[in-house]
């Protein structure tokens, strides 16, 4: 049963991958705050980084939206990735830049893709459904919601450390990637 074929398509799998990345490193946070095992910032910052990098090159996400996978998003996913290589393995060399870097792409990737999931609408020029939104649009438009959400919270959190505390931070993180696992089996189930 085991080593049959997996039904779970290329961006599922990579989202899958993400939410369990992002829970694992969420949770070590919680002890990493209480000063019970050592902390790498760069660490953190390059597998970020390379998270990315993965979603650039292997299906186009960006942190601004999904496009086509060209040659640009690629090389751009390909410099992501060195840089966050960089930062795992040299410490203290990148780290303030990946961390305005992961901020600002953060804030700005979960602003616009709320602007424009709303911004039409609330023009009246979107695509309202006539009738009710089936059950699970609607969970696939709230939870990416939420993921935009906690996505400028959590750059907001990167471009001023110290506004809120490593605790809620790792809370974000979990969430962020739980959040994931359920925009995961949403996609499979569409």
């Amino acid at each position: 049963m085991i080593f049959r074929d997996a039904s779970v398509s290329l961006p599922v799998a990579i989202v899958l991958v993400i939410a369990t990345l992002l829970v694992l490193l969420g949770l070590l946070l919680f002890p990493v705050n209480l000063g019970a095992i050592p902390f790498s910032p760069d660490g953190q910052l390059g597998l970020l980084m390379v998270i990315m990098a993965i979603q650039m090159m292997a299906l186009g996400d960006t942190p601004v939206g999904r496009y086509t996978r060209s040659w640009l998003t690629v090389l751009i996913g390909a410099v992501f990735a060195a840089l966050g290589v960089v930062a795992c393995i040299v410490p203290g060399v990148l780290t303030d830049l990946l961390r305005v870097l992961l901020g600002l792409l953060n804030i700005v990737g979960g602003g616009v893709l709320l602007a424009g999931r709303f911004l039409p609408v609330l023009r009246g020029g979107g695509d309202l459904p006539a009738g009710p939104i089936p059950p699970a649009l609607k969970k696939l438009l709230v939870t990416q919601t939420v993921l935009n959400l906690v996505a400028i919270a959590f750059g907001v959190s990167m471009l001023v450390p110290g506004l809120v505390s490593g605790m809620v931070i790792a809370g974000v993180v979990v969430v962020n990637g739980l959040l994931l696992f359920a925009l995961a089996g949403i996609l499979r189930g569409i």
